[in-house]
């Protein structure tokens, strides 16, 4: 029995010491795994993270007129990408956002995204320039598309949009005037038509139906840029033959189509309030030329492109939809055209973090190639599609197809002023010497002598 017991006792703490050993391997195992899981649970979390990690963008741009359309989009983006904040700054209108640009490169401060377009302004920023060429867009570009923004092969923008400018008429107007603009042709036609619109005007036969109209156009003489960056235009593209390389290049100018610039402005002033008083242009700015005397009914035409719309729309619906397109005569040239150009380009901060870099450009990918992002560059920016994978996406505003009439019957003339010596030439010399004309400080001869020169002095640094 005690030999029994004995061997009872050696079981028992046989099986203690066994089942010790398996609470104790239990425990262990439970620990590794327990450790393996956190560690895998922790790498993914980690994983996660990294992609959801916050990432803020500072966009700095020029275009007031689609601030408030832009903004949407970039609430629409966040909603979905909830890690992304992007903080909007616009700079546009009576501003040069071009003087905020310089003072913040030369403190090292750019922002994550910004417009840069042509040779000058891409040889000022090139440090700042991230190259694009992988860029899932690049390759639905359309042809010339690149080309400004494109430097020894490499991409460094994307295309805002294809715009144009010239003269953007109310049509019902002149047709409550009896008047006909369909098939102007001439800078003749052009004064004949404006003569017959403020006869009609002055004898009170379009009072009951247009009781604000007193001219037929308004000149912004406030905007160096309606002065230099566009009108301008009458005067460079066909010296440069519409090459923007070539006016890049040149180191000095001839305004040989001086003329054809100085009677461009001259007619718009003769059919202005500012007719025997051309100082008074100088006050007009495009907020008055635009929403006010434009949208409110009291001028027919001014000098404008057809970013305009939306602002025009927002005062009054039924004048935005009677918007045309009237030629930019150029007198002994092309009298029958309109001018188009590349708006501008989004181009990235080469120097921004590298998760804002990817960032960044993730947000213009979805902005220009996502469903939800070309409906939005079309339909709410009102913009023409510069890639070719739109489909049948086409902005509806009467302003946007008549660019399209006109380049379809090949009535454009290519804008060449971003190959002049940048803003400080088209606006701060160009700009403000048409300004000194106005207030008649200036000769015509006086503007454009005293502006070659600079343009030379400017080029042969």
């Amino acid at each position: 029995m005690k030999k029994m017991k004995k061997v009872k006792k050696v079981v028992a703490l046989m099986l203690a010491l066994v089942l010790v050993a398996s609470s104790l391997t239990g425990c262990k195992s439970d620990k590794k795994t327990t450790n393996t899981s956190t560690k895998q649970s922790e790498d993914k979390s980690g994983d996660t993270d990294k992609s959801k990690e916050p990432v803020n963008i500072e966009i700095l741009q020029y275009k007031v007129e689609i601030n408030d359309q832009l903004q949407a989009a970039i609430d629409t983006y966040t909603k979905e990408n909830p890690n992304v904040k992007i903080t909007l700054q616009t700079i546009g209108g009576g501003e040069d956002i071009g003087v905020t640009y310089k003072s913040r490169a030369a403190a090292g401060d750019m922002p994550d995204i910004f417009n840069c377009i042509g040779p000058d302004e891409c040889g000022r920023y090139k440090d700042f320039l991230e190259d694009l060429s992988d860029q899932p867009w690049v390759s639905h570009a359309n042809a010339g598309m690149l080309d400004l923004d494109t430097i020894d092969g490499k991409v460094y923008g994307l295309p805002v949009s294809t715009e144009a400018f010239g003269l953007i008429a109310n049509k019902k107007m002149f047709e409550d005037a009896g008047v006909d603009i369909s098939n102007i042709t001439t800078y003749d036609q052009l004064d004949q038509a404006f003569a017959a619109l403020q006869a009609k005007i002055d004898d009170g036969s379009l009072a009951d139906k247009w009781p604000m109209l007193k001219n037929v156009t308004a000149v912004q003489g406030a905007e160096k840029w309606v002065l230099g960056d566009h009108a301008v235009n009458v005067a460079l593209a066909p010296e440069f033959k519409e090459d923007v390389f070539a006016a890049y290049n040149a180191k000095d100018i001839q305004f040989s189509y001086k003329d054809a610039y100085k009677d461009y402005i001259d007619l718009q002033l003769k059919y202005s309030a500012n007719a025997k008083d051309h100082a008074g242009a100088v006050s007009v700015g495009y907020s008055d030329a635009v929403q006010g005397a434009l949208a409110l009914g009291s001028v027919a035409v001014i000098q404008q492109g057809n970013w305009i719309y939306n602002d025009v729309n927002t005062v009054d619906p039924k004048i935005a939809e009677n918007l045309v397109f009237l030629p930019a005569p150029v007198k002994g040239y092309k009298e029958d055209s309109i001018f188009t150009l590349v708006a501008n380009y989004w181009c990235v901060n080469s120097q921004s973090d590298a998760k804002v870099k990817q960032a960044s450009k993730d947000f213009l990918n979805w902005l220009y190639q996502s469903d939800a992002g070309k409906d939005i560059v079309v339909n709410k920016f009102g913009f023409l599609p510069v890639f070719d994978n739109y489909g049948d996406l086409a902005p509806k505003d009467p302003l946007s197809k008549g660019i399209l009439d006109y380049m379809k019957a090949g009535k454009v003339i290519s804008a060449v002023f971003k190959g002049a010596p940048g803003a400080d030439w088209l606006q701060q010399v160009f700009g403000s010497k048409v300004q000194g004309y106005l207030t008649g400080d200036l000769t015509w001869d006086q503007v454009f002598d005293e502006s070659a020169k600079e343009w030379n002095s400017m080029r042969n640094k």
